[in-house]
C-alpha cells in the first residue's frame, strides 16, 4: 500500500485517468538498446552506477564488445547497491513492464539479451505514452537552425519543441558564432547584428510552433546572472569578432557578455510572449557543483523580467525552501517537478505536500519525464512513479483534514494537465 490514508485509493485511480503534459522530454528519435547492461543502465540510471562504482567500471560494464560474463560481475556489484534509488526505481519498473522482471541474475540476464524490445519501431515505442496518457510533450531538442528555418524538422506525437539558449550567450570565440551566420546566410559584425540574428532565428522556432525558451547554462555557470552596462559585454564582444584566435577566459560566476545577453534574450521572451524554463538544482552526471545551480541565484533575474514567466526546473533538488520560496514571493515564477520525482521520490513527496500548504496550486507543474528517445518504458514508469507521489501527498493532506478529496482531485488535475497547458499556451482540451 503506497498510502495508508482511507482515501488514497479513490485519488489514486482519479490521478490515474489523468492525462498528462510532459514538460521536459529529450526525444529526437527514436532508437533501439541492443545490449542488457546498457538497457538497464539508461539515461540517469547510469550516474548511480558510476556513483556505487567508478568511471572505468562504469565504462567497462557497458562495453558490449566484451562478453557479458566477463562484464557481470562488475555490473552486479553496483547495481545492487543502486536498487533502491529512485534511478533504480524507474529502472526496475521499466524492466518488470518490458520483460516481465525486476531483479536480474546473469542467467536472467542472458535469456532477456534476445527479448530486448526495438524501441526504433514506432509500434513499439509509441504505446508506452499513450499507456501513461501523456498526451504532450514539450523538446528541448537541439536541431539545426536550417531544419527549424525550412520546417524540415520532424518532431515526435505529441512534441512540442523549445528554444535552447545556452549556446547563445555561454559562447568564447569567433567559431562559436559562425554556426548561427551560416543558419541565416549573413555574417555578424557587431553587437546589435548579433541581437538581430538571434532574435530571427528565435522568431523562426516560434513560427515553427515553439512554446518556450529553455536555459540549462546552470551546467556551465552560476545562475545568480549580474546586469552589467553594454558596454562592458560589447567590449568582449567586439574583441571575439575582431580575432578569431582569441578566446574568452571562461569564468563559472559568468562574464559581462554572457550576463548582458541572457537579460537581452528575456526582453526577447517578453515581447515573443514565450514562458523561460530554467534548469535549477541538481544536474544530470556526477561530480557537479550543486551550489551554483540554487535557483534562489536567479533572484535578480526574476525580479528585473518581471513580465517573462519562468518554470523553474527539477523541483530546484535538494533546495526544496528556496524554490518555495521564489514561487511564493514572485507572481511570474512556477515551480516545475520535471526529473525530480526520480532524482528523489520521498523528497518529492514531502515537497508536494508542503507545496499545497505555501504557495498556490495553480504555479505547480507535476511531470516531466526528462529523457531521450530510446527510453518510453523510463518516461511510462517515471509517471507511474510521479502519479504516486501526487497520490499519496494529496491523500495526506486529506488524512490531516487539511483539503477535501474533491479538492484534491482538483488540485492533481491542475498539476498534470491544467496548469503546464494553460502556462505554455498548449491549446489541448481537457
Amino acid at each position: 500500500m503506497l498510502s495508508r490514508a482511507a482515501c488514497f485509493p479513490e485519488i489514486k485511480s482519479h490521478v490515474d485517468s489523468l492525462p498528462v503534459v510532459d514538460c521536459h522530454d529529450h526525444a529526437a528519435e527514436r532508437s533501439r538498446v541492443t545490449d542488457i547492461i546498457a538497457y538497464v543502465v539508461r539515461g540517469y540510471f547510469s550516474s548511480d552506477i558510476c556513483a556505487a562504482s567508478s568511471d572505468a567500471d562504469a565504462r567497462f560494464m557497458t562495453d558490449a564488445s566484451l562478453p557479458l560474463e566477463k562484464r557481470w560481475p562488475v555490473f552486479e556489484k553496483a547495481w545492487t547497491r543502486t536498487l533502491y534509488t529512485g534511478y533504480g526505481l524507474a529502472a526496475r519498473r521499466a524492466m518488470q513492464k518490458v520483460l516481465g522482471v525486476s531483479e536480474l541474475t546473469l542467467d536472467t540476464a542472458s535469456a532477456l539479451q534476445e527479448k530486448l524490445p526495438d524501441f526504433s519501431d514506432p509500434a513499439v515505442y509509441d504505446p508506452f505514452y499513450e499507456e501513461a496518457r501523456i498526451v504532450a510533450r514539450i523538446a528541448n531538442l537541439w536541431p539545426a537552425h536550417k531544419k527549424i528555418l525550412d520546417g524540415s524538422w520532424q518532431l515526435l506525437p505529441g512534441q512540442r519543441i523549445v528554444i535552447g539558449l545556452p549556446a547563445f550567450h555561454n559562447f568564447r570565440n569567433r567559431a562559436d558564432i559562425q554556426g548561427f551566420e551560416e543558419s541565416m546566410d549573413r555574417t555578424v559584425t557587431s553587437l546589435d547584428d548579433f541581437l538581430r540574428l538571434c532574435r530571427d532565428i528565435f522568431s523562426a522556432y516560434k513560427a515553427y510552433g515553439a512554446v518556450a525558451f529553455k536555459d540549462q547554462s546552470a551546467y556551465q555557470r552560476t545562475l545568480a546572472y549580474r546586469n552589467p552596462p553594454r558596454s562592458d559585454a560589447e567590449a568582449v564582444f567586439n574583441r571575439i569578432l575582431a580575432d578569431p584566435r582569441y578566446s574568452a577566459e571562461f569564468d563559472p560566476d559568468g562574464s559581462p557578455l554572457s550576463d548582458f545577453l541572457m537579460h537581452e534574450f528575456m526582453r526577447m521572451a517578453r515581447d515573443m510572449d514565450l514562458p523561460v524554463q530554467i534548469h535549477t538544482g541538481h544536474m544530470a552526471g556526477i561530480r557537479n557543483d550543486v551550489a551554483k545551480t540554487n535557483a534562489a541565484g536567479l533572484r535578480s533575474l526574476l525580479e528585473i523580467h518581471r513580465d517573462v514567466r519562468f518554470d523553474l526546473f527539477h523541483a530546484n533538488w535538494p533546495y526544496s525552501g528556496d524554490l518555495l520560496f521564489l514561487v511564493k514571493n514572485y507572481p511570474n515564477v512556477c515551480a516545475d517537478f520535471c526529473w525530480a520525482n526520480i532524482i528523489d521520490p520521498v523528497y518529492c513527496r514531502n515537497m508536494l505536500v508542503q507545496a499545497v500548504s505555501s504557495v498556490p496550486h495553480g504555479k505547480i507543474h507535476g511531470f516531466g519525464s526528462d529523457v531521450g528517445g530510446n527510453q518510453p518504458d523510463v518516461a511510462w514508469a517515471h509517471c507511474v512513479i510521479a502519479k504516486e507521489n501526487i497520490s499519496c501527498a494529496l491523500a495526506d493532506l486529506v488524512d490531516m483534514d487539511y483539503i477535501s478529496v474533491d479538492d484534491a482531485k482538483r488540485i492533481a488535475s491542475d498539476w498534470l494537465f491544467n496548469n503546464p497547458n494553460a502556462f505554455f499556451r498548449l491549446g489541448l482540451k481537457a
